[in-house]
């Protein structure tokens, strides 16, 4: 599968989108531009994953072709470690470094990373960030099938109940930060743990690769449970995920990556609206400031105003980067907003022209509109290609078919190269 298909740069359309929105003012910085590779699928095989950094194209379009400055991948707590729970933070590290079941699947996202270090050096600057996939081992939630707050949800996207400094989760955390820390030389063996209370003693991965933001939760107001004290528990790992990295000398900590669905006023035992949950985790942590020198960047989703073209001060982005002002947040003097997901979802119609055409002009838009502004720092594009296996159809290609490689690009594909974002991370 590696490589598989011939890799075609163009596009059978010619698309002439006039940028929307304001005009930038010259002194503008332009918006970050980032890719988000879908999920944490290439932890899972061997090698060909459509959303592997390194492979398909993927690489060249984003680091040659697009002017793409930042990179996000994925890790999933439950993939690795449902197997065993670990009784100290010693035995989690350990554990880590080869789970799950001696696969070393975190061995893959070294590689990846390392990728994305290297071009970094040969453009002048990528920006590498990892977010935790919405699924826990159920031995840390306690999950049952029967509970009524479940409402639906798989029993692995229960929150951990044990958002502490000490807790699995945090053993879980603290080791990606360790692994992943800047400035760290190759280590063969993967980070070891000093003793309780104290920093690492090892450092780093085999690869030397390094994390430029960790991204600690994904959308907990619409697809975690239970959503009763939600807003809490994502407090608790802003501050304890920020208090790790402090300790540890970086990275910084990207949260909480909220949904854009469902709108205010919206509550119930599934999901809550992104206004309510967004106002409640910042009430939350209204005395909360980073430790030593580690940034912590607000991070939202912004799906649904691409989707609907919402601009102008009624933009659900523009709304959240106002209650930041209004809540005065303070993440290590960083108050812009981080969009970490967004895109336009074409299913059913992913194949039909008109929706294909519609994709690339709300993108354009989307980013002309936050171009316009001085909060938001990155606009993230949610996959290069479709998987067969996912009903959400977002990606700037058609579907990858196994055995015969990427699917052919789609007229987003050369919209998205055009967009004027910075030359660096």
């Amino acid at each position: 599968m590696r490589r598989a298909g011939a890799l075609t740069w163009a596009t059978p359309f010619a698309l002439d989108l006039p940028l929307a929105g304001r005009p930038l003012d010259p002194g503008h910085e332009p918006l970050r531009k980032c890719i988000s590779f879908g999920g944490y699928g290439p932890l899972t095989v061997p090698d060909g994953h459509p959303n592997d950094y390194r492979l398909h194209g993927n690489r060249e379009y984003i680091r040659d072709l697009s002017g793409t400055r930042w990179v996000k991948l994925w890790v999933s707590w439950a993939h690795l470690q449902q197997e065993l729970a670990p009784a100290s933070r010693a035995e989690s590290w350990a554990q880590l470094n080869s789970a799950p079941a001696g696969e070393a699947a975190l061995r893959r996202l070294d590689r990846q990373l390392r990728a994305v270090n290297e071009d970094a050096a040969r453009v002048g600057g990528m920006g590498a960030i990892v977010t935790i996939y919405q699924e826990y081992p159920t031995w840390a939630s306690g999950a049952r099938e029967d509970d009524p707050a479940r409402a639906g949800k798989p029993l692995n996207a229960r929150v951990p109940s044990d958002l502490g400094p000490d807790s699995p989760w945090a053993w879980f955390v603290e080791h990606l930060i360790a692994r992943y820390r800047p400035g760290v030389a190759p280590n063969p063996g993967g980070p070891e743990p000093g003793p309780p209370g104290a920093t690492a003693t090892a450092f780093g991965n085999p690869d030397g690769a390094y994390v430029d933001a960790l991204e600690v939760c994904n959308e907990p107001n619409y697809l975690l449970w239970p959503q009763a004290g939600m807003a809490d528990a994502a407090g608790a790992m802003i501050e304890t995920a920020s208090a790790l990295a402090a300790a540890h000398g970086g990275p910084a900590i990207l949260a909480p990556a909220t949904s854009d669905f469902p709108d205010h006023p919206h509550e119930t035992a599934g999901a809550t609206d992104w206004l309510t949950f967004s106002e409640r985790v910042l009430a939350r942590l209204e005395r909360f400031r980073p430790s030593g020198a580690i940034a912590v960047g607000w991070s939202h989703h912004n799906y649904a105003d691409v989707s609907e073209e919402v601009s102008g001060p009624q933009s659900r982005a523009r709304r959240v980067a106002a209650l930041l002002h209004r809540r005065n947040w303070r993440g290590g003097g960083d108050r812009r907003l981080w969009l970490t997901e967004g895109g336009f979802d074409m299913h059913p119609n992913q194949a039909g022209l008109d929706s294909r055409l519609a994709q690339a002009r709300k993108l354009e838009r989307s980013f002309a509109e936050m171009s316009a502004e001085a909060e938001p720092f990155m606009w993230t594009q949610h996959t290069i290609s479709d998987v067969i296996t996912n009903d959400f159809k977002s990606g700037l290609r058609d579907e990858f078919v196994p055995g015969a490689g990427p699917g052919a690009p789609r007229p987003a594909w050369d919209t998205w190269a055009r967009l004027p974002g910075s030359a660096s991370a």
